[in-house]
């Protein structure tokens, strides 16, 4: 008896073993002669579990349980910033962590697996947006698995390149600071259905990975939660709100913009000092014009149009507003100059007292005007003495014209013809003489004109040249303390 009874106890046992067997194989979805690893029967496993719920519901509980989602950027290379279009490019890596309740699995049962990776297609995902996107692709994110674990904890780190919109202040250029945003929220579950965190707390970027841009140093990446209630719905919605600043590294610009502005600013200040009327001037002036003029344009070709003037364009247009100015002042003296020698016009005596009495006092320009003074019209008793052939004493020749007439008729009622006709010679001499003589005072007093002309005209340029010089030095102390400004915020 004891021995069919000990038989019994075993076949009984041996039957139990084999239907437990059974029954976890066909739990699983496999037979017993199938070899597969514990990891692919637990991927099996939750798969078939997940076919059967579906992937479009969020996984939680109860409907009236809200999924907390946790999200994190890592910065890895700014790939461009497009001005003109106003569009940021960056290459990220985005890091999405949540928790499935329909992913978990009892790790002894599985012979100690803990964590699997499965594709992010075959579960649910979230479907986070970025807001502000620029962007005509339809995808932003390349395909990447989801890590798994136990416990139901998902986390998906997918790449993705994400273009924002952003927008551009250039007032600074090249020495600007951009701030653009990158705003991310869930498109259709509002804040009691799906709510946002940070990554591990952190309300920043994650620059650990950064690769140094040649163009733009980032000086900081930080992040902000947000509720905001739209117009389309009465529910809350959450999002989270990345702000990077980043600043241009003029360097590339200060030699293709900068330095050649620097040039052109010294023969500038050499064009003010060129006398009005030397060709050179003209030429001069035209020239750093047509340089000024081409630095615009690679200026205009680097910036996106804006309300705000940049500083630097500004200078720009100042330099050619005072360079054409000059050169049209230049113009109307030197014509002036010419015009005073064939139709003599003096200065207006106003405007001649006040710039050569008070002006060019100010400007310390009084031995320049100082021969110009005198009101008088230029006489030359010396010159006319010498021409007429008459003495410091007055004998010889006189300047009474009829006088001669009558000594001539007594001389030639007393002398022969021979002696009239050389008194006739000599008063055809006098009268070329005085004709001379109106001619020199003539030209005297036109060279005369053109010299006060000119000298004006050198005292114009001496009032472009302060200008100027004081419109260089109100430009450093504008665009100075920028650079510093952005140095210190470094």
């Amino acid at each position: 008896m004891d021995v069919k009874w000990e038989l019994k106890i075993l076949q009984t046992f041996l039957c139990w073993s084999f239907l437990m067997t059974i029954f976890k194989c066909r739990g699983t979805g496999y037979s017993s002669n199938t070899e597969f690893s514990y990891e692919d029967r637990v991927i099996k496993h939750l798969l078939r579990k997940y076919a059967e719920r579906g992937k479009y519901g969020r996984p939680v509980k109860n409907y009236s349980d809200i999924l907390n989602l946790h999200f994190g950027l890592q910065l890895v290379q700014i790939m461009n910033l497009d001005e003109r279009k106003q569009i940021l490019t960056l290459n990220v890596w985005t890091n999405y962590g949540w928790t499935d309740v329909h992913l978990r699995w009892n790790v002894t049962e599985f012979h100690g697996v803990k964590k699997i990776n499965i594709p992010a297609h075959e579960i649910w995902t979230p479907d986070l947006r970025l807001y502000n996107f620029a962007d005509e692709r339809l995808h932003e994110r390349r395909d990447s698995l989801c890590i798994v674990g136990h416990d139901g904890s998902v986390s998906w780190i997918p790449q993705a390149i994400f273009k924002s919109s952003c927008d551009i202040d250039v007032k600074a250029f090249p020495f600007d600071k951009q701030k653009c945003h990158l705003k991310f929220g869930s498109w259709t579950y509002d804040g009691l259905q799906l709510d946002l965190f940070f990554k591990d707390n952190k309300e920043e970027m994650d620059t650990s990975e950064f690769q140094i841009s040649n163009v733009w140093h980032v000086i900081s990446a930080v992040g902000k939660k947000s509720k905001v209630t739209y117009t389309c719905c009465p529910e809350p919605f959450i999002d989270l709100t990345f702000w990077i600043t980043i600043r241009r590294k003029a360097t590339f610009y200060a030699y293709t913009l900068i330095l050649p502005c620097v040039l052109l600013t010294s023969l500038t200040l050499i064009l003010f000092w060129i006398p009005a009327e030397s060709p050179a001037k003209l030429t001069l002036g035209m020239s750093i014009f047509m340089a000024y003029f081409v630095l615009l344009s690679i200026f205009q070709r680097n910036i996106p149009p804006s309300e705000t003037s940049p500083v630097l364009g500004t200078y720009y247009c100042v330099n050619m507003v005072l360079i054409t100015m000059s050169s049209f002042l230049c113009v109307f003296v030197v014509n002036m100059s010419v015009s005073g020698t064939r139709y003599p016009v003096h200065l207006p005596k106003t405007l001649k007292k006040v710039m050569f009495s008070y002006v060019a006092r100010a400007l310390c320009m009084d031995n320049v005007v100082k021969p110009f003074m005198d009101e008088g019209h230029v006489t030359c008793p010396t010159t006319s003495r010498r021409y007429m052939g008459v003495n410091g004493d007055g004998s010889k020749f006189t300047n009474d014209w009829k006088g001669s007439s009558e000594t001539l008729i007594t001389v030639q009622k007393e002398s022969n013809t021979e002696l009239a006709v050389i008194h006739t010679k000599v008063n055809e001499i006098r009268n070329f003489i005085k004709i001379y003589k109106e001619r020199l005072e003539d030209k005297d007093r036109k060279e005369k004109i053109a010299k006060e002309w000119k000298v004006l005209a050198l005292i114009f340029d001496r009032i472009f040249f302060i200008i100027y010089i004081t419109t260089i030095i109100v430009s450093l102390m504008v665009v100075l303390p920028i650079i510093f400004d952005s140095d210190i915020e470094d």
